[in-house]
């Protein structure tokens, strides 16, 4: 059971992309970044990008961060859509947990699994993921109710661990 919420475990758990601290990602030597698009970006029911998020991807390219968006969605032009509109490379049916998505994220953006950091706001798939590669995991966990029954019940598995993960297990 241990190693099992070990592999759940993010480094970061965060309410908002805007709550995560890219100075300390940097002093940890994570230029790259791989990151979520639905319910981690933009809500999973919107196609357009706020002006909020473009000005965050802009501040993290003058950063120097590297950046591909990673998704398990089922619908790839959206997925091009984003990634054209922002300027960066977008994989879409990623089957996120498995490593996939992980590898073709990692050799766009030329970068090694210890460079780089996963944005995601699914244990179960962008952290379960990125964790079995030694990718840097940051949580988003907004807490957004959801209508389809089994993403409830995904959901409530995530409160469940979180739950076990006591605030000083998690760095």
């Amino acid at each position: 059971m241990k190693e099992l919420l070990n592999i759940l475990k993010p480094k970061e758990i965060v309410k908002t992309i805007n709550q995560i601290d890219f100075k300390k990602l940097k002093a940890k030597g994570i230029n790259a970044l791989i990151m979520d698009i639905d319910d981690t970006l933009i809500p999973r029911e919107e196609n357009q990008i706020s002006p909020m998020i473009f000005e965050w991807i802009v501040t993290r390219k003058e950063e120097g961060f590297k950046m591909c968006l990673a998704s398990n969605s089922r619908h790839p032009l959206r997925v091009k859509y984003l990634g054209d509109t922002l300027g960066l490379p977008a994989i879409s049916l990623g089957f996120k947990p498995l490593p996939f998505a992980f590898w073709n994220s990692l050799k766009i953006l030329d970068a090694k699994p210890e460079e780089t950091a996963m944005i995601g706001d699914q244990l179960f798939m962008d952290i379960l993921g990125a964790n079995m590669l030694n990718i840097y995991t940051i949580f988003v966990h907004h807490k957004k109710s959801e209508d389809i029954l089994i993403r409830t019940w995904m959901r409530n598995a995530e409160e469940w661990v979180l739950s076990k993960l006591t605030p000083s297990k998690i760095v």
